[in-house]
């Protein structure tokens, strides 16, 4: 039996808008070649300005169909634009039985990208997800300032550490579904907090370009008790238009925060690209600072550098008062860590302080 699978990229502009027409017109040339010679698909036609392309089958296992569309697509797309902004372009699929006149109904598509499986399905369409808070402090004083909000699983699941749920959701492909509910639920929490306190929430820079991240900010009342954490494990080959997101959001009294600077993408040229009001330095260098006088000179130099441009900066993941001390001589500003606070249930955390 024939058939026709549709493959439709329905967020397509928004990559053009990101990478340009140009490059992207070339990526879907590329992406037709990448799928007929090398995995020896059928093309029956595809239209650019549509964003579709339609493949022609033999057999009638439409799930084997998908799937290896789905592994040549992810592979290609991953390649060109990094593992997660690739999920920008949300690919659907859907197929029909072949007829020579047929006209294509784009209904009940199945999507690569937004269907989760299993206990990650129950935990996205229940938005089960715990928030916890680990105190932020001043690092001269040791005073309590603030929160870092981190997203958990249910709590005894197997997806209740933050590592087993967000490596799920990544591997199905749902991160960008568990980050909004990550974002909606920790933002309940902004009326509980104290109003000389603020809450850092961790959000991928693209997420910035979602109309539903923009809507559930514009709802937040009080916009100086929120921090915008951005945090990313991928490289951003285009930071234009999350820059001027970023621009918007600030006029509406936004921060925001740079994490895990010198431990992934994020490196200290970022810094300069992004320019945000605190830059956070990751676990790994401050667990070096003990033994190793060149990151501490090192960290001297970048810290000075962000207070003559009026940011702040934050050492996370301290556990020694040794640490402590040396973070306090190099004029860190902020300090996170087990040696001060250990993550906790958020309502429960801020009905005990």
């Amino acid at each position: 039996m024939k058939t026709i699978t549709l493959v439709a990229l329905t967020n397509w502009p928004l990559i053009i808008e990101l990478f340009g027409y140009s490059y992207c017109k070339n990526l879907w040339k590329e992406l037709i070649i990448h799928m007929t010679s090398k995995n020896k698909f059928i093309l029956h036609d595809e239209k650019h300005k549509s964003n579709k392309i339609y493949f022609l089958n033999e057999g009638n296992n439409v799930e084997q169909i998908h799937l290896s569309i789905k592994s040549s697509i992810t592979i290609f797309l991953q390649d060109k634009l990094g593992i997660l902004t690739f999920r920008l372009a949300k690919i659907e699929l859907s197929t029909i039985k072949y007829r020579e006149n047929y006209n294509f109904i784009h209904k009940n598509l199945n999507k690569l990208y937004s269907t989760p499986h299993g206990e990650l399905k129950k935990v996205l369409e229940n938005k089960q997800i715990t928030p916890f808070l680990q105190g932020i402090y001043d690092s001269e004083r040791k005073e309590l300032i603030g929160y870092e909000a981190l997203s958990r699983g249910p709590l005894n699941s197997s997806l209740f550490q933050a590592n087993n749920l967000f490596s799920a959701a990544l591997s199905q492909d749902v991160m960008h579904e568990l980050e909004l509910i990550c974002l909606e639920q920790i933002l309940n929490l902004t009326n509980h907090i104290d109003n000389d306190r603020f809450i850092s929430i961790n959000l991928s820079p693209y997420m910035l370009l979602d109309k539903s991240v923009s809507m559930l900010l514009n709802n937040v009342e009080d916009k100086s008790k929120i921090k915008l954490e951005l945090t990313e494990h991928t490289f951003i080959p285009c930071w234009e238009k999350i820059i001027s997101a970023m621009n918007k959001y600030r006029k509406q009294g936004f921060e925001f925060w740079l994490d895990d600077v010198g431990c992934g993408y994020f490196d200290y040229e970022t810094i300069k690209i992004v320019n945000p009001e605190l830059t956070k330095i990751g676990i790994s260098l401050i667990k070096k600072i003990i033994d190793d006088d060149e990151i501490i000179e090192k960290l001297k130099l970048i810290t000075n550098e962000i207070h003559n441009e009026g940011g702040k900066i934050l050492a996370e993941g301290v556990e020694t008062l040794e640490q402590v001390e040396l973070i306090r001589q190099i004029n860190i500003d902020y300090i996170q860590g087990y040696y001060l606070d250990i993550p906790s249930e958020a309502l429960k955390k801020l009905n005990n302080y």
